[in-house]
């Protein structure tokens, strides 16, 4: 979607036929699926009043995998994002993609397809990050807004207030307006709380400013990185209840979609097997191979097969997942949770505004 906007800008071709604009805001509103936004249609009566092009994210449905992408138009399987949580075969250790980075420069170099933002300034267009102050020297920001103009403004109603005097700026530029706050509030109290809905109606208040009187050379796009499903505790289940930890180097990815990596000399086969028989009715068992015939992942370059899990356990019912041997105590609160292939996971908004 970024690559697109940066094309709308420079009057070219582009993979979401958005017509020629002088700017182009992406905002990108973390967790907020497409079946998340019209089932809390009331809340958001001005996103749900403007058509949705069908989209979906790349798989696994998770924000570290999703935005890399995004920001540097390439796929997970070719940027080494292969998911949050994975174990680095070449360092022996595991490694939190989103928000495990020590400082800048290391998600920068890990990370080393050019990004979006570089793009822009090679061919003279400016390139803004409006987010939260705390990410403008993460990791994650060196891996994917590299080159870009980062403005750190905390407040979403001030995010957007700077987007629109971006906008109005006579100055060729893509702005990329993140926000994060609606998968922050979903994890700690669901998407159907009233704290969750409550700052949907703000977010779709802002948007609607936005556009009023927006420029005629202007254009925005709203979209999300993935969606979210609301598990309750009772549908909780832990892999430690019949593989031991012993078995593991290390069990990652997220809470329906859980990274096994195994041990040298275990057998895999007769897991995969064991946990089949065991989830069945909850989930399926892969492994990449089986993700790549699927179509889900491509050939594996080698950035990603380092990373790539030997099984993967994907909920395909109403469920969490978790090995209490690698899980955080605190990640066992959560109550909206996401990664696995499900639509209301992978499907997610796309909104042109202008165009």
């Amino acid at each position: 979607m970024l690559i697109s906007a940066l094309k709308s800008v420079l009057g070219e071709p582009n993979p979401l036929d958005l017509v020629a604009k002088r700017s182009v805001c992406v905002i990108l509103v973390d967790g907020l699926g497409s079946l998340n936004l019209k089932t809390a249609g009331g809340h958001a009566s001005y996103l749900n009043s403007l058509t949705s092009e069908s989209a979906m994210c790349w798989f696994p449905a998770t924000t570290a995998t999703s935005i890399t992408s995004f920001a540097t138009a390439s796929n997970p399987w070719s940027n080494g994002f292969l998911g949050y949580q994975v174990f680095n075969q070449k360092t022996v250790s595991s490694m939190n993609l989103l928000s495990g980075w020590n400082d800048f420069e290391e998600g920068s170099n890990y990370q080393n397809l050019p990004t979006i933002s570089e793009q822009a300034n090679s061919v003279g267009v400016g390139f803004h990050t409006v987010a939260p102050a705390v990410y403008e020297r993460s990791g994650f920001t060196g891996a994917t807004m590299r080159g870009s103009i980062f403005h750190g403004v905390n407040s979403i109603a001030e995010r957007f207030e700077k987007a629109k005097q971006l906008l109005s700026d006579p100055i060729a530029k893509v702005v990329y307006l993140y926000v994060p706050e609606l998968d922050q509030l979903a994890h700690a109290q669901g998407s159907s709380s009233t704290a969750w809905l409550n700052e949907l109606e703000s977010v779709d208040s802002y948007v609607r400013v936005l556009t009023t009187n927006l420029p005629k050379s202007a254009g925005i796009v709203v979209t999300a990185d993935h969606g979210v499903i609301d598990v309750d505790k009772t549908n909780h289940i832990f892999l430690d209840e019949f593989v031991s930890g012993n078995h593991f180097r290390f069990v990652g990815g997220d809470t329906r979609a859980l990274y096994l990596y195994f041990k040298d000399g275990v057998d895999i086969k007769d897991h995969r097997n064991a946990l089949e028989q065991t989830l069945s009715d909850t989930c399926y068992v892969v492994t990449t191979e089986d993700l790549i015939a699927a179509g889900y992942w491509g050939s594996l370059n080698s950035a990603s097969s380092n990373v790539a899990p030997d099984l993967v356990v994907l909920a395909r019912k109403q469920v969490a997942l978790y090995h209490r041997d690698f899980a955080k105590a605190k990640s066992m609160n959560m109550i909206a949770h996401h990664g696995s292939i499900s639509n209301q996971e992978m499907a997610i908004p796309l909104i042109k505004i202008g165009f």
